[in-house]
């Protein structure tokens, strides 16, 4: 895990946990669920009280402009070749459709 990468991401769960009054955890399992392509998630609590505030983030919807901040903080970096092919073809600009 890179722990630099991470600090960043938990320092903006906390500023949107705060604004909810939840924990980080509870942000950090709402932002999962909030995407379309997750069909479930894995919690692991190790007593009653972490039980009960994982299974709450299924009712915490977070606004567009935190799952936006959340999105950004957590972008993973582009791999090769992924960043190859942008950059071969970021000044490339498609001729116009002619219909025969």
């Amino acid at each position: 895990m890179n722990k630099d990468r991470a600090w960043p991401v938990i320092d903006v769960m906390r500023e949107v946990g705060g604004a909810h009054g939840v924990s980080v955890a509870r942000v950090a399992l709402a932002y999962v669920l909030a995407k379309p392509f997750v069909t479930t998630v894995i919690i692991g609590a190790r007593n009653t009280e972490q039980l009960e505030d994982n299974l709450a983030a299924a009712d915490l919807t977070l606004s567009p402009d935190q799952l936006k901040a959340l999105d950004e903080v957590s972008a993973l970096p582009s791999e090769y070749p992924g960043w190859m092919f942008a950059r071969q073809g970021g000044n490339r600009v498609p001729k116009p459709f002619v219909k025969a």
